[in-house]
């Protein structure tokens, strides 16, 4: 204990503490701690594990998987692979979003009316009922598809 607070009892790990205990503990022969302080010392998913998206708003778990920077999500935890664990696949700035689907749909309440076209510049549309013509071509011709077009 550093004193009678309890925010006294703990010291943030930095990524520089855990290289250093990393080291020490490499010093000390342990070697799977020196390893797991080196993995956890770079930047991480942190996407929330939920055991039951809809039913179960608290997550139980954490995605530790090492990511490239600070704030990306791992392959598994993008927008693109939102369809395939279930959840809406809207990319919620660049993150999956946490909200239940609407039932037979492939997105949530708030974001089922969002436009999904990406445009030429690479962000996608998001207007809400988008009455852009190229757009609605396209949503009606790839129903819910994804395409390039013109800003």
């Amino acid at each position: 204990m550093n004193g009678t607070d309890y925010a006294d009892w703990f010291v943030k790990a930095t990524p520089d503490l855990l290289r250093a205990l990393a080291d020490l503990a490499h010093h000390h022969s342990e070697n799977e701690l020196a390893d797991n302080l080196n993995k956890f010392s770079g930047p991480m998913c942190l996407e929330p594990l939920y055991d039951d998206l809809v039913a179960n708003r608290s997550p139980r778990r954490f995605c530790a998987a090492i990511v490239g920077w600070e704030g990306e999500p791992c392959t598994d935890h993008s927008p693109e692979n939102a369809d395939a664990l279930g959840r809406c696949i809207y990319p919620d700035r660049g993150r999956l979003c946490r909200d239940p689907r609407l039932p037979g749909r492939d997105r949530c309440a708030h974001h089922f009316e969002l436009c999904l076209v990406i445009k030429r510049d690479g962000r996608v549309c998001g207007m809400r009922q988008c009455g852009v013509p190229k757009h609605k071509q396209v949503t009606a011709t790839a129903a819910s598809a994804v395409a390039v077009l013109p800003s």
